[in-house]
């Protein structure tokens, strides 16, 4: 046995190294979604948001705001991206 034989999917598949924004294209969502794992710590994070979203709109204020803070390369784009699209569904 070889280590890509450890592996459920193709290893020398392309996988985009940085996040963007703009990228819209069907492949690109299905393949950010199919491959985001969402760690214990991320798990927290998002059911913070989602508790205090949900909050906001019963009751509604004018002091809602979100700050996503981390070093470089943690996950930050990922995270704010993967949050959208659970937004826009």
């Amino acid at each position: 046995m070889n280590v890509a034989e450890l592996f459920q999917k193709d290893i020398h598949r392309n996988i985009n190294g940085v996040i963007k924004v703009g990228q819209q294209d069907n492949e690109n969502i299905r393949q950010e979604l199919e491959e985001y794992v969402v760690t214990h710590e991320l798990d927290k994070h998002f059911r913070t948001f989602f508790e205090r979203y949900t909050n906001a709109i019963s009751n509604p204020t004018d002091k809602m705001g979100v700050w996503i803070s981390g070093f470089f390369g943690s996950g930050k784009s990922h995270f704010l991206k993967i949050l959208s699209y659970l937004l826009a569904n």
